[in-house]
C-alpha cells in the first residue's frame, strides 16, 4: 500500500465506529491558538519613512504610544512596532516555539515563589505570550495560566511576572494574580471614569 493510501484512524472502517462521537484530540497547533496570545501590531502612517533596512529611529509619536501602553498594562500589552528601533523598548516575543521553554521555566520558577509567599498550591498551565526589553540583561514581561488544583470547577486564573535575566543571575521581580485594571487603579480616578471603564 502507498503512503497516501495509509488510512488515519478515523478512515478505518474498523476503528471509525469506535471514534464516532468521541471528542476529537487537539492537535498541538490548535493548543497553542490562544486568542490571547494574538499580537497587536501597530498601524504606521503613511509619511513615516524608512532607511535602507526597512526601520526607522522610532518617533515622539510612536515612542508616546508605546510608553502609554507599557505605563497602563505594567509592560504586559504592549503591541508590536515592527520598522521602529529604540533602545529599551518593549517587544513583544514572536518567536513562542524558540522561547517557549525558557519562559516556561520563568513562569513555574515565580508561582513557585509566589506559592510558598502565599501559601497556596497553584499550578502552572501554560504561557499565554510574554514580552521583552533589553535592561542590562532581559527583562522578560510575562502572562500565564494556572490553576488551583483543589478548586471544583476547574477553571483557569491569569497571572503575570515580571523576570530579570542577566548573565550571571535570574530575578523574579514579582508575580500576581493578573490586575483588574478598573478596580486597581480606581483610586486615582474619578467615578464617571470608572463606570466608563466597566461599561466597555
Amino acid at each position: 500500500m502507498a503512503s497516501s493510501e495509509i488510512l488515519s484512524a478515523y478512515q478505518s472502517p474498523a476503528k471509525k465506529q469506535r471514534y464516532e462521537g468521541a471528542p476529537q484530540p487537539v492537535s498541538p497547533l490548535e493548543e497553542t491558538e490562544d486568542p490571547r496570545s494574538k499580537i497587536e501590531f501597530y498601524t504606521y502612517d503613511e509619511d513615516v519613512e524608512d532607511d535602507s533596512d526597512g526601520m526607522h529611529e522610532i518617533t515622539q509619536e510612536e515612542l508616546d504610544e508605546c510608553l502609554r501602553q507599557k505605563n497602563e498594562s505594567d509592560g504586559f500589552n504592549v503591541m508590536h512596532f515592527p520598522r521602529s528601533f529604540a533602545c529599551g523598548q518593549i517587544c513583544p516575543i514572536l518567536d513562542m516555539e524558540r522561547d517557549g521553554q525558557d519562559l516556561k521555566s520563568f513562569s513555574q520558577l515565580a508561582l513557585q515563589q509566589y506559592n510558598e509567599q502565599k501559601k497556596t498550591n497553584l499550578e502552572f498551565v501554560k504561557v499565554v505570550k510574554a514580552n521583552w526589553e533589553g535592561v542590562a540583561g532581559i527583562k522578560y514581561y510575562i502572562t500565564f495560566d494556572v490553576k488551583d488544583p483543589d478548586a471544583v470547577d476547574g477553571r483557569t486564573m491569569e497571572f503575570q511576572t515580571s523576570v530579570w535575566d542577566g548573565i550571571s543571575k535570574t530575578t523574579i521581580n514579582f508575580c500576581r494574580p493578573k490586575p483588574n485594571r478598573v478596580f486597581d487603579n480606581a483610586e486615582k480616578r474619578g467615578p464617571k471614569e470608572i463606570i466608563q471603564s466597566v461599561a466597555k
